[in-house]
């Protein structure tokens, strides 16, 4: 391991030694990363895969699919190649799958039916071998994509992209630097950098950029150079344990000496702050084309990054090998995996242990090679290698597809995509017969409750081609909590994978909030520890620190990129990308805090205590509360009006109490009630939900009714409820973190499943 000394400051002028190394790296490049694919995909006539050589006679749970819908594209010649699918909410037909091709267009269809979304395809007006990635960076509440131009075949055009959610380019830069314009074949990884929502990747010149994902502006400290094309995704993982992210990557070196800095023939994996400076690194003498996993797979529990190297330097000793390195750049393990390793590995539990194993392809020549390797010493599972026909070029994907509780091992090879049951390391499908794979497939958990595979490639016409299969009996069941579902991991492509919390609560649960576009939710313990489910982050939490009173509720920030715990005393704690504005901690109150509300623009909050107190923080206005006056019970929540110019608060025996430009739609307020009400949320136009302890749900104004927990028997009771985008659902959750879904409202998970499948040793 190596420490650089460097820092952000990065001399700027012509390089001494390295003008043509990088543009003859490029030239070589295009065959040697890209196999049988390099300006063009050529036609290939794809047969059965060969049988798995030390499978078990029989699988542990079979998995049978079905072909829901495809999609042939009109890109013959220029089909989808290293461009792996993604998964976005762009509009209100629910999830979408987001591809790209070499024709330099971004397809977007819906996962339900296959319909394209409108406004797409996007053209990027270069070969688009990149990986798109999905957040929601704005109002809307809608993903945006973001996406690099340019491949090893094309590395003067294309650059950096960022689409909104109806196609629309919202900016694009080209990667610049000394020797000119260079295009970006890595995905962008977002994430919060220096604040702010941000996107990074490597590009095909020397220039490494990180801009704002938002304004396209350059953030503070970048670009940062890497004196060689780099064709890795970042990781985007907190190693120091600080709260920020920090960007985990290979990348390619090639002998010379630049700025002062002598360089060697190989690769490196480094890892960069948050301004562009160089953290650490570890020199290999192959190139480093792999992307990178994160994850708390060392020995106990300790925060691993695994990646591959590639094939650039003939003899080189770090030819197909798999690293496992510490958060210092420190190499643990490696093993030779006798085949060209630069597919990206994976992540997942194939026992059901509670273990992360590495899961990663290698690519022989004529056929793969898919091993799964003990995360804390490398060495290989029981029944693995397994071997495939077709070559292994993308990443491997691992996800529970039976509700078995381990994940099963998705290859994508050149011969379609080969199923391994994690257990048994036996064949369980085959997928895509005829269509040629050399990026990852997609799992998802599909509008219908289904789990989704999508696989995207080209077929026997060189054509690109998109199918997309749901798993039979998968109805209910999530994809398995140390699951690798896509291309590096999720659609922020953050390449970053964390273990669940253990195997009990510690504290009640005691709220939850959802994230802008319904794909995940967050729940919240009375100890301040926060579970994140769907595509709802991790930022932090108050679990196991010290509290001068217990956590009562929670928000999210409008962007769901942050969130709030508020305590009983009125302490206010902010996490990701939510700021702190005040909070009512050491101020004396009359009664407890009971809830809180943010703004629309999450610039403010108002916290309620249990006698109707209103206290306002941040840009969150006074208008009025039933603090000082009689009430027939205490008030248990709030809800704030969609414009921010009123709240809510509702009391335990449904009574409603209205300020601001929030209207009364009428309460359970005099009526009986089986249980108390414990929660309100409004639709987000003029109506609103009560939700009682017996999982009730009570309906107001226009808000519709789409069904409760009212009648059904519950094993503890519910304490909270958050809405769907447009108000098409909604959520509640038990105190022991049952969830409910109802309407268009998804579910992704619970802590009692959790629990009870790691009661009996499964994911």
């Amino acid at each position: 391991m190596t420490t650089s000394t460097r820092t952000g400051e990065r001399p700027r002028g012509i390089r001494s030694a390295r003008g043509t190394g990088t543009r003859q790296r490029l030239g070589r490049e295009a065959a040697a990363l890209a196999a049988i694919v390099a300006a063009a995909v050529p036609t290939v006539v794809l047969g059965a895969p060969v049988p798995a050589a030390a499978a078990s006679p029989t699988p542990a749970l079979a998995v049978s699919t079905s072909l829901v819908w495809q999609q042939v594209l009109p890109d013959a010649g220029a089909p989808i190649a290293q461009s792996s699918p993604t998964v976005a909410t762009l509009d209100g037909g629910g999830p979408s799958v987001v591809v790209g091709d070499r024709a330099g267009n971004l397809y977007a269809f819906h996962l339900s039916d296959g319909s394209p979304v409108s406004g797409w395809p996007a053209h990027v007006g270069a070969p688009v071998d990149s990986t798109p990635s999905a957040a929601v960076v704005d109002s809307s509440g809608l993903d945006s994509v973001f996406v690099g131009g340019g491949n090893a075949g094309s590395p003067n055009s294309g650059g950096y992209y960022a689409f909104n959610h109806a196609g629309g380019l919202m900016w694009s830069h080209p990667a610049v630097d000394p020797n000119g314009s260079y295009g970006v074949q890595a995905g962008l990884a977002e994430g919060t950098i220096e604040g702010v929502p941000a996107v990074v990747a490597p590009s095909l010149g020397q220039e490494e950029y990180a801009y704002n994902a938002v304004t396209g502006a350059v953030l503070p400290g970048w670009p940062f150079f890497t004196a060689d094309s780099g064709f890795t995704t970042p990781s985007l993982a907190d190693l120091s344990g600080n709260g920020q992210v920090d960007v985990v990557e290979g990348g390619d070196s090639t002998a010379g000496s630049s700025y002062g800095v002598q360089y060697t023939n190989g690769g490196h994996l480094r890892v960069l702050g948050q301004s562009g400076n160089l953290l650490c690194h570890y020199d290999t003498d192959q190139t480093v084309d792999s992307s990178t996993a994160v994850g708390p797979f060392l020995a106990g529990g300790g925060e691993g990054i695994a990646f591959g190297t590639g094939s650039f330097y003939p003899g080189a000793s770090d030819t197909d090998m798999v690293f496992a390195a510490g958060a210092g750049c420190n190499v643990v393990w490696s093993r030779n995996l006798g085949g060209n390793t630069v597919d990206s590995p994976a992540l997942g539990d194939v026992l059901g242990n509670g273990q992360l194993e590495v899961v990663e392809g290698a690519d022989t020549g004529s056929g793969g090679l898919v091993w799964v390797l003990n995360g804390a010493t490398g060495a290989p599972l029981p029944g693995w290698p397994q071997a495939t026909s077709g070559q292994i070029i993308g990443g491997i994907t691992t996800a529970d597809l039976t509700g078995g509780g381990y994940n099963d091992v998705l290859v994508p090879t050149t011969n379609g995509l080969v199923i391994f049951d994690g257990q048994t390391a036996q064949v369980v499908a085959t997928l895509g017969q005829g269509v040629g794979l050399q990026n990852s497939a997609l799992v998802t958990k599909d509008p219908n409750g289904t789990t989704g595979i999508t696989i995207a490639g080209y077929d026997g016409s060189n054509a690109g081609i998109i199918q997309h299969y749901e798993v039979a009996g998968s109805t209910g069941h999530g994809l398995g909590l140390r699951s690798w579902p896509e291309f590096h991991q999720n659609p922020q492509l953050t390449g970053v994978i964390t273990q669940p919390p253990p195997g009990h609560l510690n504290a009640p649960i005691v709220g939850m909030a959802a994230t802008p576009n319904g794909g995940g939710y967050w729940n919240v313990a009375s100890d301040g520890g926060i579970f994140s489910f769907g595509n709802a982050q991790f930022y932090g939490s108050m679990g196991g620190h010290p509290l001068n009173q217990p956590i009562v509720g929670m928000a999210a920030t409008p962007d769901g990129r942050g969130y709030w715990e508020v305590a009983s005393d009125g302490g206010i704690f902010s996490f990701g990308d939510a700021q702190f504005y005040g909070s009512m901690g050491g101020h004396p109150l009359n009664k407890p805090i009971v809830g809180m509300a943010a703004t629309p623009d999450g610039r403010g909050y108002w916290e309620v205590a249990s006698d109707g107190g209103i206290f306002s923080f941040g840009d969150a206005q006074f208008y009025g509360s039933m603090g000082g006056h009689p009430l027939n019970q205490p008030v248990v929540g709030m809800a704030a009006t969609p414009g921010g110019g009123g709240y809510w608060e509702v009391a335990s025996d449904g009574g409603i109490f209205s300020f601001g430009d929030a209207p009364f739609y009428g309460s359970m307020g005099g009526h009986p009630l089986n249980q108390p009400v414990v929660g309100i949320a409004s639709n987000g136009s003029q109506g609103y939900w009560e939700v009682a302890s017996d999982g009730g749900i009570f309906s107001f104004g226009d808000a519709p009714f789409y069904g409760s927990m009212g009648g059904h028997p519950l094993d503890k009771p519910v304490v909270g409820i958050a809405v769907g985008p447009s108000g098409q659902g909604y959520w509640m959750d038990a105190s022991d973190g049952g969830m409910f879904s109802f309407g268009s409202s998804q579910y992704y998970g619970s802590m009692p499943a959790v629990f009870a499948a790691q009661a009996v040793g499964v994911d």
